[in-house]
């Protein structure tokens, strides 16, 4: 069998310059535009590099191929999520596990609604060959992170220690929920029992 191409993830030359990560940054959110408005197939590195306002040439000297351009979209998705999550819980001031529980579902589900065509097609693998399992592992664990936190926070309402399993268990089913919603396009997300539904799957958890 013959092995899998290794994705182009990185980046092909490193942005020393405001200007440099400004025309980064206009690529990529070019190609998540095209993405969200057209679908995948519509992000051509030409396409991709005209919505941005720069020549072909200038989107090659930092990306490889289309590949390269939409792993960069999917990575900044991702971050996304956990910086979100992360300033939830740095500014917020829970009066218990079940209000920062919540704050954390709230912020994982506010991501995911805008822009539901890109995500949809994220969590349906259509660019997963462009992102390593490593990769998605990584995003999850961070999230997962985040929610041991809560359990630290209060040890009076978490029944056990939140181990690397259980962590693991945890997030791999919020994470699982939320990614079915977007691959069925489910009117689910839009509604605000989903959301307790999480939130009560993860107290449950905790508390059990």
């Amino acid at each position: 069998m013959t092995k899998a191409a290794e994705p182009s993830n990185s980046l092909r030359k490193t942005p020393r310059q405001a200007r440099s990560e400004a025309t980064i940054a206009a690529i990529v959110e070019a190609a998540a535009q095209i993405l969200e408005r057209d679908g995948e197939e519509a992000a051509t590195t030409a396409r991709v590099a005209e919505r941005a306002g720069v020549s072909i040439g200038t989107l090659y000297q930092y990306f490889a191929d289309r590949d390269a351009v939409l792993a960069a979209v999917i990575r900044r998705d991702r971050e996304t999520v956990s910086t979100e999550i992360a300033r939830r819980i740095a500014e917020g001031s829970p009066k218990n596990a079940e209000a920062l529980v919540r704050d954390i579902i709230a912020a994982l589900v506010a991501v995911m609604r805008p822009r539901r065509r890109r995500r949809r097609l994220i969590a349906l693998g259509a660019a997963m060959r462009m992102q390593s399992a490593d990769d998605i592992a990584a995003t999850i664990d961070r999230v997962g992170a985040l929610i041991a936190s809560v359990a630290a926070r209060y040890p009076n309402e978490v029944a056990r220690p939140l181990t690397p399993v259980r962590a693991y268990t945890l997030t791999r089913a919020v994470m699982g929920a939320l990614r079915a919603a977007l691959i069925e396009n489910a009117k689910v997300l839009d509604d605000p029992e989903f959301e307790d539904e999480l939130v009560r799957l993860a107290l449950a958890y905790l508390r059990a």
